[in-house]
């Protein structure tokens, strides 16, 4: 995804967490909470990230599903204040790309959300498909190093602090219950501002700072909603099954009829179980099987080369 500006560069990729910087979810959730089972929610005292910490210990996985299927998560999510306003002027300067750590069977509501509120604003929303805590930092510093992200913006400082430790530049907007009391600014290039309308004086200095110039012609960004992700990249972190049942959702939720699955080096085992799972269940079949070797990080950064599967597989067509 090339983007050029009158000085023949690439657009430098900025990328912002749609949860809490975008979307004011924890309000959402707390909302919910109170008209489904009539017991309020104190967002302030949310004390982590963990969806146990906010519904409480014990069936907070139930509760998580049943929130993200509500009408009141699909029609009455909120956006942040002064986030479009500011982000929208950007794209002459920038390829704003957004993230979320989301389940994908809300990827619908997802693209649609953004499409309502931040119509234009954003070039393609990337799913970091990782819902576990302890291996959600490192997933996203993997993205946001194949994403080639100059600057990423978002609200959780302690995530940003881990998972961003290599992008040049960190803008946290707002705060999160949960690292309300902590400082963001622990390091050169971190930048911390209460909203979004301070944030604008911030990107215009990193605009000044790193010399870009701005597009001639400025368009507007893709509408999400028509779009799907085909790509499913592959980890060691996970079992075969998990995938195989996002690539089973793309298929029966999205109505996608093809697949990527990537992998490489010992996630390529993955992978390949991955593929067989689904035929056995005989919802895929493998068209394409596609090697190579790529660096799995910057050569400067000690990159080496190592070896990558991509197949691309087929849904099987039911009979009528």
């Amino acid at each position: 995804m090339s983007h050029y500006g009158r000085s023949g560069g690439e657009r430098v990729t900025l990328v912002v967490d749609v949860d809490h910087a975008l979307a004011k979810l924890l309000e959402c959730a707390a909302a919910w909470h109170e008209v489904e089972h009539g017991a309020k929610i104190s967002v302030e005292e949310v004390a982590s990230a963990s969806w146990a910490s906010v519904w409480g210990e014990g069936d907070a996985e139930s509760k998580t599903h049943k929130f993200y299927e509500s009408t009141q998560f699909e029609t009455e999510l909120a956006a942040v204040a002064g986030a479009c306003e500011v982000l929208k002027p950007l794209r002459k300067h920038f390829s704003l790309l957004a993230i979320t750590d989301r389940p994908r069977f809300v990827e619908k509501q997802t693209r649609e959300w953004l499409d309502h509120h931040f119509a234009g604003v954003f070039d393609k929303l990337v799913f970091v498909d990782e819902d576990s805590p302890e291996h959600l930092v490192a997933r996203k510093k993997e993205l946001y190093d194949e994403l080639k992200v100059k600057i990423a913006v978002g609200s959780d400082a302690a995530v940003l602090d881990q998972s961003a430790g290599d992008v040049g530049h960190v803008v946290v907007v707002g705060s999160v219950p949960w690292t309300k009391a902590a400082s963001a600014e622990s390091r050169n290039g971190v930048v911390q501002v209460p909203e979004w309308s301070a944030a604008k004086e911030v990107f215009d200095q990193l605009i000044k700072e790193l010399e870009l110039q701005p597009l001639e012609k400025v368009f507007a960004g893709p509408r999400l909603a028509r779009y799907t992700d085909d790509l499913v990249t592959v980890s060691t972190r996970k079992p075969a099954v998990f995938y195989a049942n996002i690539i089973n959702s793309k298929f029966t939720v999205q109505k996608q009829e093809t697949v990527r699955l990537q992998a490489s080096e010992a996630a390529i085992t993955t992978a390949v179980q991955t593929a067989e799972i689904l035929r056995i269940q005989n919802n895929a079949v493998t068209t394409k099987i596609s090697t190579r070797y790529a660096l799995n990080r910057p050569k400067d950064r000690g990159g080496y080369r190592v070896p990558k599967l991509e197949l691309v597989l087929q849904r099987v067509a039911r009979k009528a």
